[in-house]
């Protein structure tokens, strides 16, 4: 029902770089995708004790419609309970009470799925554990200066185009003193190309991203062999994130013949001498 209601409030999406819009009021600079930050219990953390709410902190506020429930999140303990009630937004935080009287030791599992202003749909999963020992892991620190260097090959293999011998190489310096992402694309066999997009796709497993899915950066199409690189503006948090999980985001060439994507290589660091780095 909710996908029917998003799709009657937003027009089809076309081959290209794509501009999405609501046909509700929202304004321009509201319009973007948007990504989970923060969270209180922190993600993948051992507390002491269970708190009394869960909050979860987005990059954008999130869409909110009148008498609908678009964003959710629940809550389970190790045995499977359902400990989450009350669920609130206000403005980029999703929050939601924990009963307390089921705050035993154990795992907890954290499922929510939020929409963007945008309309897009972001879901996800984590855990944390209430013990004795608190700790929680480093939070993701945002340069404001320097340049980071990402690398990626790219193949009809991941995109799922197995029969296809086409690939391509993504050189990208992210620049956090100017909040901008410069690339540089060479590509072999590929023809009709309409989109180019950093996309999050976990190693192991192969997810066809087409230009309507999850979507953090958009490449311009005038960087496929260009001689000079060409830059893009970007959030200095999703490129902070990107450069510290590199192995977590791909970058997918989209073409006429293959809209769900004709090739795709994770990206990976680039160490001084210019090689791949793990």
């Amino acid at each position: 029902m909710l996908r029917q209601i998003l799709r009657r409030n937003r027009p089809r999406l076309h081959a290209g770089p794509v501009a999405l819009a609501l046909s509700i009021a929202v304004a321009p600079s509201a319009l973007a995708h948007t990504v989970l930050v923060a969270s209180d219990p922190q993600i993948n953390s051992t507390v002491t004790s269970l708190p009394s709410q869960i909050s979860l902190t987005f990059a954008d506020n999130l869409l909110q419609l009148a008498g609908k429930s678009v964003n959710t999140v629940s809550v389970v303990d190790s045995m499977n309970t359902e400990i989450a009630s009350h669920v609130a937004v206000r403005g980029n935080v999703l929050s939601a009470d924990l009963k307390d009287r089921m705050a035993m030791r154990g795992s907890y599992t954290v499922s929510y799925r939020v929409v963007a202003l945008d309309g897009h749909v972001v879901t996800g999963r984590y855990t944390f554990m209430v013990g004795n020992i608190a700790a929680t892991p480093p939070a993701i620190s945002i340069p404001t200066a320097g340049i980071k260097k990402l690398r990626a090959t790219l193949s009809g293999n991941l995109a799922g185009v197995r029969s296809s011998d086409a690939h391509a190489l993504a050189s990208l310096y992210f620049d956090f003193s100017r909040s901008q992402v410069c690339y540089t694309i060479s590509t072999s066999g590929l023809s009709g190309i309409t989109a180019i997009h950093v996309h999050p796709m976990s190693q192991g497993t192969r997810t066809n991203m087409t230009v309507s899915d999850e979507v953090f950066i958009q490449l311009n199409t005038k960087a496929v062999d260009s001689e000079k690189p060409i830059c893009t503006h970007a959030k200095p948090l999703i490129m902070a994130e990107i450069v510290a999980n590199p192995m977590h985001y791909a970058v997918m060439i989209h073409t006429k013949a293959h809209p769900d994507g004709a090739v795709a290589g994770w990206l990976m660091k680039v160490d001084e001498r210019g090689a791949n780095a793990r």
